[in-house]
């Protein structure tokens, strides 16, 4: 059976597109995954090395056309992840989507046709807008990336009202995977970010995931992380980042493979 997950924040620059990435390829190593970008900047889609997305390729937007077989849309990386991937009029679909009724379930009838894969990725864009309500609707987990700052982690608490709107109003099955700190530094702002983060009840807070440019330097090559440091290190340089970077995204693949068991 499908897993859906989505990966949201509504701030900027948190790492949800960082995150998907690594946790796809992660998981890909040993399950079928799908990724969907649902963010019209398509950092996704360009993270995974799709750089142009030619007059005919069919892209999120269409997504949202309850008439379009989804399987259309998909297309292959050559990371042996799938992409539904987005452009920028996404934007504009979105806004047409405010003015329909129950345009919130589109999302979730149209994943729905797509049960070829164990997994399924939501990358949200930065907004509580209808994508993202739209994403969570459709979900039965939702991962949320911090950043270790002040207001990131302030703004978290806003998110955790918005998914109780929507366990209330158009999903409650939705259940929070955990939050995953982003971007942690040895300051005392990250320290304190960290503190905060555990104070929530009932959330599983993962390890954080270090700052490193190495993310960037992935990204610019459209390459996920972990294979990146592979192709790009020596051995032993390559085993002292990935157990710096990669393990905490390990750690919530581990997480999703022990709930199969659990809900089996």
């Amino acid at each position: 059976m499908t897993k859906i997950v989505a990966i949201a924040n509504q701030k900027g620059g948190v790492a949800k597109t960082t995150t998907t990435i690594a946790k796809a390829s992660l998981i890909g190593t040993q399950k079928t995954c799908l990724v969907v970008d649902l963010d019209s900047q398509a950092n996704l889609t360009d993270g995974l090395g799709v750089r142009e997305i030619n007059d005919e390729q069919l892209t999120a937007s269409n997504l949202f056309n309850p008439r379009q077989d989804p399987n259309s849309i998909v297309v292959s990386t050559r990371w042996g992840i799938d992409l539904i991937p987005s452009d920028i009029g996404l934007a504009q679909k979105e806004a047409e989507l405010i003015a329909e009724p129950d345009s919130h379930f589109i999302l979730k009838d149209q994943l729905g046709k797509l049960s070829q894969y164990d997994y399924v990725l939501l990358d949200c864009p930065p907004s509580l807008g209808r994508l993202t309500y739209s994403a969570l609707t459709a979900a039965e987990l939702i991962l949320i990336p911090v950043q270790c700052q002040y207001f990131s982690a302030k703004g978290y608490k806003q998110l955790l009202n918005t998914i109780q709107a929507v366990q209330m109003r158009s999903n409650p099955s939705l259940e929070i995977l955990g939050v995953l700190p982003t971007m942690s530094d040895t300051t005392n702002i990250s320290k304190g970010a960290l503190i905060s983060l555990s104070k929530v009840e009932g959330v599983t807070v993962f390890a954080p995931v270090p700052k490193s440019v190495k993310f960037t330097e992935s990204q610019l090559a459209g390459i996920p992380i972990d294979r990146y440091i592979r192709e790009n290190h020596s051995i032993k340089e390559s085993e002292e980042l990935i157990e710096r970077l990669i393990l905490p995204y390990q750690a919530v693949v581990e997480r999703l493979l022990a709930l199969e068991i659990i809900y089996a």
